[in-house]
């Protein structure tokens, strides 16, 4: 491309230079004269014109980089912000998560009732099933909206098979950090009992999208992508 820029014009002005000095070493009649002339300038304005025509191939040249450098700068900008967020199951026996730092329980009425059970009910086998959504990015997740689903299937509940919703919204996950939503409890866990999820999902944004007014990133979750993390020794079943 750079030496093409160079070739082009210099063909032209080569061509002219060699036009003007035929036109001296040659005998001519006025007429002709004349009719060479208006030649070379012709041809000094096709040299002008192409030389414009190769500032302007330069200029698009240099606009298109300047457009690649900006996108890559705004996706390294972007990634710097982006948060990684991560959905899973788990059951455990510790509502409060006191082993897991990192781990914030969601403070609704579920959860209310769960650390009522763990701590009143003097029944060190019941088994706690929670949602947990772990930010594993480098940004801080914003306006975080949990909706999930499951179908849950208790021996000792009446009736034996139900199917419960849970909802929470979160101002914002920070990265390194999860946040737990309480989905039910198991307070006689037996062989047999599960919990499947139906299906869920979180909506989230960040500081850049929402400086930029985009919309937030939703993650939907099914069986097919959904993870599960029993607790060693539990006996209720996550699907």
């Amino acid at each position: 491309m750079l030496r093409a820029a160079y070739i082009r014009p210099l063909f032209g002005v080569v061509v002219i230079i060699a036009g003007i000095l035929w036109i001296l070493h040659t005998q001519l009649d006025p007429t002709r004269a004349t009719l060479y002339l208006t030649t070379a300038v012709c041809g000094v304005t096709a040299v002008y014109a192409l030389i414009t025509f190769e500032i302007l191939l330069q200029n698009r040249a240099m606009a298109k980089a300047a457009t690649d450098s900006t996108n890559v700068m705004e996706r390294s900008l972007r990634f710097s912000f982006a948060p990684d967020l991560r959905y899973r199951t788990v059951n455990t026996r510790d509502p409060t998560f006191d082993t897991k730092e990192f781990v914030t329980p969601i403070d609704n009425e579920d959860y209310q009732s769960a650390v009522r059970e763990s701590t009143e009910g003097g029944q060190q086998q019941t088994e706690f099933v929670f949602a947990i959504v772990q930010n594993f990015g480098r940004g801080v997740a914003t306006n975080l909206t949990i909706d999930a689903s499951y179908a849950i299937h208790d021996s000792t509940h009446v009736p034996k098979d139900s199917t419960v919703r849970r909802q929470a919204v979160i101002q914002m996950l920070e990265k390194d950090k999860a946040v737990a939503l309480c989905i039910c409890m198991f307070k006689v866990p037996t062989n047999g009992d599960q919990v499947q999820i139906a299906s869920a999902s979180v909506l989230a944004s960040d500081y850049y999208r929402d400086f930029l007014h985009e919309p937030p990133q939703t993650i939907h979750i099914d069986s097919k992508n959904h993870y599960a993390e029993p607790e060693t020794g539990s006996t209720v079943r996550i699907i």
